[in-house]
């Protein structure tokens, strides 16, 4: 197997794991953390009176305040909706639930000491949609609030921020540079827009030819994170799959000193043959069944940390 540049292999359950538990609660992280992840991974927006809050979605979509935008909403506000069923349908064997809340950031931060976590890490996707910025909250606001609550808990060490968005990036690298940073790569986030250079990239330019991993690697980030192929739901059992994740990429990312964590891979043959090419993580929904991928190559698993 192909050497890797992280001494164990990185389990992240995407917004706690979503194929288990209602996605970006505090009961999917809890259950994650039970199960035993080495990251949690979730994504945040920002509130009308500056909260940092979990979720995926920067629109509310059912509930009393239906169709508003989260940085339009106060934490309070928020706090009235129920995110119980939020893409159940995309994971039919999911325990149904309901009653479960809308989490700040700092719930999740505190989740983590509560049990004890030394061991586990969070990945925050920062999620600025540089196609619609009047849609949330601007991105130096998201880098200070995300900087100074994750610093205020003494998590920097093992935290890592995530993001498309080049520019969110570079200015938490600006803010604080010991924080981990992860670049989200989709060749769709790259595309020139008309004539003018993708949004996604802010001050970043890639001239015609420039390699995207070798410009993450040049602005100082620590790891990449491509989607592992396309259609984005299959595998490599389909006939229509394409890898985007391939030997060349993943050496390429490594002579230069980045890791690889592709996203999101819920198959486990797909699983198994991304870890046999020697990525370094793979964020998944499904944590349990990448553990028992890892186990079937007798590769040291995650500490569970129970309730």
């Amino acid at each position: 197997m192909p050497a890797r540049l992280v001494e164990r292999f990185d389990v992240q359950a995407h917004r706690g794991g979503s194929g288990l538990s209602a996605e970006n609660t505090l009961e999917a992280f809890g259950a994650a953390l039970a199960l035993g992840v080495s990251t949690l991974e979730c994504d945040v927006h920002v509130s009308r009176d500056g909260v940092l809050v979990v979720s995926h979605d920067r629109d509310i979509v059912s509930g009393p305040h239906t169709g508003r935008m989260i940085h339009q909403l106060t934490f309070a506000q928020l706090q009235t909706v129920d995110v119980a069923g939020l893409r159940a349908a995309d994971f039919p064997d999911r325990p149904s639930a309901e009653g479960l809340l809308m989490p700040a950031l700092t719930d999740v931060l505190d989740l983590l000491h509560a049990r004890g976590a030394d061991e586990v890490g969070l990945n925050v996707e920062i999620k600025y949609d540089a196609t619609a910025p009047d849609e949330g909250a601007a991105r130096d606001v998201f880098v200070e609030l995300l900087v100074s609550a994750v610093d205020g808990a003494g998590l920097t060490s093992r935290t890592s921020v995530q993001s498309f968005d080049w520019g969110a990036l570079t200015r938490v690298r600006r803010a604080d540079p010991a924080m981990r940073l992860n670049l989200l790569l989709n060749p769709r986030y790259l595309e020139d827009v008309g004539a003018r250079p993708s949004p996604w990239l802010d001050e970043v330019r890639l001239d015609d030819g420039d390699d995207p991993v070798d410009a993450a690697a040049a602005l100082g980030f620590n790891a990449v994170s491509p989607i592992h192929g396309r259609p984005y739901r299959s595998g490599i059992g389909d006939p229509a799959y394409r890898p985007v994740v391939t030997p060349a990429l993943i050496e390429h990312a490594h002579r230069l000193g980045l890791s690889v964590v592709p996203y999101v891979v819920d198959d486990p043959a797909t699983m198994g043959h991304l870890v046999d090419l020697g990525v370094d993580g793979l964020i998944t929904d499904y944590p349990d069944r990448l553990r028992e991928v890892l186990a079937e190559r007798g590769e040291a698993l995650p500490r569970a940390y129970p309730a």
